[in-house]
């Protein structure tokens, strides 16, 4: 197995505290923590991928620049930047704007932490059901 890819960083500030963060699932730890592990594989760090209000986004149309990705999702686990901050938890710029993926140094304390760090759910409207689910 060769060296973990480089995720890129924007180099941007912190999203603003009240900014909200999305992701994409009902925070089902097992989902979590294949996600973080998968990340870590690939990039070197365990992280969970989220997208975030920045650059004047709001949630509504983050949904839609990320329906493609979110498409699978019948839930949405919505965030402030500042109660994952609080939570002891990282924000890192990867990717394009606005992905963000929520980082800690390990596994379980970051699905730990993300799942008791305060939330809402919020019903997809970009869900798509499984081919066969009526």
């Amino acid at each position: 197995m060769g060296q973990p890819r480089q995720r890129k960083r924007r180099d941007e500030p912190l999203p603003p505290t009240t900014a909200l963060v999305l992701r994409g699932d009902e925070l089902n730890p097992d989902e979590l923590t294949e996600a973080a592990g998968d990340n870590f594989a690939v990039y070197g760090f365990y992280g969970v991928s989220v997208f975030a209000e920045v650059n004047g986004m709001v949630l509504d149309t983050i949904a839609t620049i990320a329906a493609q990705k979110l498409a699978r999702h019948e839930w949405l686990a919505v965030f402030t930047a500042g109660d994952l901050l609080e939570a002891g938890l990282e924000l890192w710029d990867t990717g394009q704007s606005p992905h963000y993926d929520v980082v800690h140094e390990d596994k379980v304390q970051l699905v730990a932490l993300m799942v008791g760090c305060p939330h809402r759910l919020v019903r997809n409207v970009h869900y798509e059901p499984p081919e066969g689910d009526a």
